[in-house]
């Protein structure tokens, strides 16, 4: 889906929203998000010696958006909590932490939201955002 130009149809976007409810396939598709092949905690945590392709975090966010709109609520939390990364990740932590809320609205013992919140909430900031040249950079602010 993140090699595709448009949105999912609806089975795919079902598919998509199903794999996010089985933790071990929701982290490594998180993972792939950034398209860096290293491991992936180092990934998730912003930690990797390689930058991020910023024009697919940002294509991962409109799908993971999309799935959302298509969800239940009882199964929204994880992509929820997938697009609070995505935000982390940009350096927006205070969006990050409106959707880190609203996943914990969805589902209160959603584990990886609440632990997510409380690495935000601490001040934690993406690792690609201490480097100039792999800080993302909203379109239009690009230097050359």
């Amino acid at each position: 889906m993140l090699d595709a130009i448009s949105y999912p149809n609806v089975d795919e976007t079902i598919s998509l929203i199903a794999n996010f409810q089985a933790p071990a396939i929701r982290d490594q598709l998180m993972a792939d998000i950034p398209g860096i092949d290293e491991p992936m905690d180092r990934v998730l945590l912003a930690q990797t010696d390689g930058g991020p392709q910023w024009s697919r975090v940002e294509w991962a966010q409109q799908l993971l958006l999309h799935a959302y709109t298509h969800s239940s609520t009882k199964h929204s939390a994880p992509i929820l909590t997938a697009i609070a990364f995505v935000n982390w990740w940009e350096g927006r932590g205070s969006k990050a932490h409106q959707f880190l809320q609203l996943a914990l609205e969805a589902d209160p013992a959603y584990r990886l939201a609440r632990l997510s919140d409380l690495m935000i909430g601490s001040g934690v900031v993406a690792g690609w955002n201490m480097d100039k040249d792999r800080a993302f950079r909203p379109r239009g602010l690009e230097t050359s």
